[in-house]
């Protein structure tokens, strides 16, 4: 048995299946499933996907996710492609348990752009990914600085292709909770806003409420917007203060066994110490708050 403590968790993502809690790291080749009843113990992690040689994907295996989807669960997995751009691959499994096989040898995401943790969402019975333009690769000419976007795409119904093109939701720089943080690319010192992990759902009064990563200065926080249409088009309405704020992010929401609303993130924000942390979130006027 594992204790979280002593286990390295960045980006964690929980599904509930069969009374327990099952939560997916990734390894440098591998996604590992590991399960537990506490969230203190888990079990040592067995190996539910394994990026083949053959892939369209060659490392970097960031921020797996598992939806259930019409009787099946799939995994949206970022990767780092041989194309020499990030991007989201999608595999398929029966059960959460695996093994998970890739839907095509490409990404979902454009394979044209460099594109980060995506995720699914389904409005009306019509799937898209949402996803994190990579902002270290999206520089603005006019602001001289780096910027990340969250863009979603329409997907055919078995999620193997794209339907139509892909669509702006917002950028990092127009939240009012993100601020520049200082980076290096390519040997010359710059800045840029970070747009990290996409969350999307909906709270009991219909809200489509969406949750983010920017980067602040010494910080990872998770930023929240709701969307004035109630629909994935937007406009999107961004909440003036985070939803934490204490260098952890890139969250995700489950309901436990008891009913309760949980937010997964990893913290601290720092390379190498992220462990897996979970936090109990309320509805208040149509945003989610920690609860007290």
């Amino acid at each position: 048995m594992l204790k979280t403590k002593d286990m390295r968790v960045r980006d964690p993502y929980i599904v509930v299946h069969n009374n327990e809690y099952y939560m997916y790291r990734w390894g440098e080749n591998d996604i590992f499933l590991h399960k537990t009843t506490d969230f203190e113990n888990w079990s040592d992690g067995e190996i539910v996907y394994t990026l083949s040689e053959d892939s369209w994907g060659s490392k970097d295996l960031w921020a797996p996710e598992i939806h259930e989807y019409k009787g099946k669960y799939y995994m949206f997995l970022s990767l780092y492609g041989k194309h020499g751009l990030r991007g989201t691959e999608i595999s398929v499994s029966d059960t959460p348990e695996g093994p998970f096989v890739p839907l095509t040898n490409k990404p979902a995401t454009p394979i044209e752009r460099s594109c980060i943790d995506g995720t699914l969402y389904v409005e009306n019975g019509i799937p898209y990914i949402v996803y994190s333009m990579n902002w270290t690769q999206n520089y603005d000419e006019k602001l001289d600085r780096y910027v990340g976007e969250i863009w979603a795409l329409q997907l055919t119904d078995d999620l193997t292709d794209k339907v139509g093109k892909p669509f702006m939701l917002f950028r990092s720089n127009e939240a009012p909770t993100s601020t520049e943080m200082p980076v290096t690319i390519n040997g010359k010192e710059s800045a840029g806003f970070v747009s990290d992990g996409p969350f999307l759902q909906t709270l009991s009064d219909g809200t489509l409420y969406l949750t983010w990563s920017p980067h602040p200065k010494d910080n990872y926080i998770v930023s929240a917007a709701v969307s004035e249409s109630g629909t994935i088009k937007g406009p999107w309405k961004h909440i003036d203060t985070p939803l934490y704020n204490n260098n952890g992010g890139h969250a995700m929401f489950f309901t436990n066994l008891e009913g309760k609303r949980i937010m997964a993130i990893h913290y601290p924000e720092i390379w190498h110490h992220e462990k897996a942390f979970f936090v109990e979130v309320v509805e208040e006027n149509s945003i989610l708050k920690i609860k007290e």
